[in-house]
Parts: C-alpha cells; structure tokens; sequence
C-alpha cells in the first residue's frame, strides 16, 4: 500500500461520536496490518473498526453476500434466483429481488483479495473509501464541502438490501459520494449496528481530497444557521433587494 499522503486533522473538527473509517480494497494481502480475528457481516466492519486497531479482513472472514460483490467468487444461482427476498417478504415476487443483481455495484472478479479497516486517526494508508457516521448537522456540513467549490449534486442510492455493496463499493466505482440512513436497511437493521437516524457518508478517494480542502476553506457557521425564521425572511428580502439593484446599476 502506498503510506498515507494527507493530514485527517480536519475530521477532528467535527467531533465524531463515532470516528471516520477508511478502508482499503487490495489484491495483495497488507503488510504490518493483522487479520480480524472474529467473522462479521461487512455492514458490521466499519463499526469494528470505530473502536479498534486497523485489521484486514479476507473471504474466509465474511459472514453474508460480502464474497459476491467483491468479486471473490461466483454468484450463487440461490442467491441469482430471487427466492430469498420472496420467501423472506423482503419482495413481492422473485422477479423484483432478481432484479437487484442486475445493477447492484461490484468488484471485477479476481480484483480483490484483501480489505484493509482503519479509524481515521490511525491511518497509515491513502482509503479507497472513507466511511463518515454522523448525526443531521454534520452532514449538512459534509455535503456543503461537496458541492462547496464545484457546485456538484450530491445524491443518494441504496437498496433495502446489501446496502454493503452501495456503501463500500459504489463510491470507488462510481467517483460519486454517497449516503444512507441507519435503520432503513435490512443487514443493519436486523444486526442493530448501529441507532437509527444517523447518516453514513461514503467518500471516494477521487475526490476526498476536495473535500477536506473544501471543509479548511469554507465558513462552517452560516448567517443562516444563527437568523432564523421570520428573521431569515427579511434578511433573505433585503438581500435579494440589494443585489437586483446591484444588477440594474452595473
């Protein structure tokens, strides 16, 4: 792995109850690093790894559908087929669990061997992903940095199931930030990994580097957050009144 090649110290500002985690996608196993010793559901990993040493984990350590979308190994026909989510009631028919695997993000097969897990202030790697668990005020905050300097839309994607594959596997597909809801997914929900109503941010590496720079750049208290309600009216007025006479004078 190449050593890590940028200060965190931002992240530090927002006061996480829970710290950030990056993680790593490898073909080759990780040096200096030690293997998890339990078997968890990769939903569970990144909480693991909040409160732990960094570790890596490989296919013998999965406990679900992880192998899948990692390419590890072939698809399961059980799986392919859709029956689970209709036995389950998790869909109305076959069909519509089916459907998932047309679309759901995956690795290529043969592409990973090895996922490596580290809180953020223990880094010692660049993350292919950085997973951030944080509450309303600081995703509001997290999402401004996104769009702060580009303009860029953020949106959201999942699935009611393997929200794994769209937390982990879709930002470093795609180059696209992405965010869910704890509780609103049936593995994390099930496992209770976490209260519900947090937001768990995926940060691609792409572009995790404007980000951070966005977040030393950017006011993080706006006028906004302090001149609220009626006040927020009438200051918005006056505002939108100076800049169109503004306009008219250039």
């Amino acid at each position: 792995m190449i050593p890590v090649s940028r200060d965190f110290s931002i992240f530090n500002r927002f006061s996480f109850e829970r710290k950030p985690v990056g993680v790593k996608f490898l073909p080759t196993k990780p040096e200096g690093i030690e293997r998890i010793n339990k078997r968890l559901s990769f939903c569970e990993m990144f909480k693991e790894a909040q409160t732990s040493k960094p570790f890596y984990v490989q296919k013998e350590d999965f406990h679900c559908i992880e192998p899948l979308i990692l390419g590890m190994e072939d698809p399961d026909p059980m799986l392919l087929s859709g029956l689970v989510g209709e036995v389950d009631g998790l869909y109305e028919e076959a069909r519509a669990n089916r459907k998932v695997y047309q679309y759901m993000p995956k690795m290529l097969k043969g592409s990973v061997n090895y996922v490596v897990f580290s809180p953020v202030d223990q880094l010692t790697f660049d993350p292919d992903v950085l997973i951030v668990t944080a509450n309303v005020s600081q995703a509001h905050r997290m999402l401004r940095a996104w769009g702060y300097s580009s303009g860029d839309m953020w949106s959201c994607k999942g699935t009611p199931v393997a929200a794994c594959s769209w937390l982990y596997i879709y930002p470093v597909i795609s180059g696209e930030l992405n965010f869910t809801v704890t509780g609103i997914s049936l593995g994390m929900r099930a496992l209770q990994i976490l209260p519900e109503g947090l937001i768990l941010i995926s940060i691609p590496w792409t572009k995790l580097p404007m980000i951070m720079e966005n977040l030393h750049k950017m006011k993080w208290t706006l006028i906004s957050d302090t001149v609220t309600g009626e006040e927020h009216k009438k200051r918005v007025d006056r505002l939108f009144s100076e800049l169109r006479q503004k306009i008219q004078q250039e």
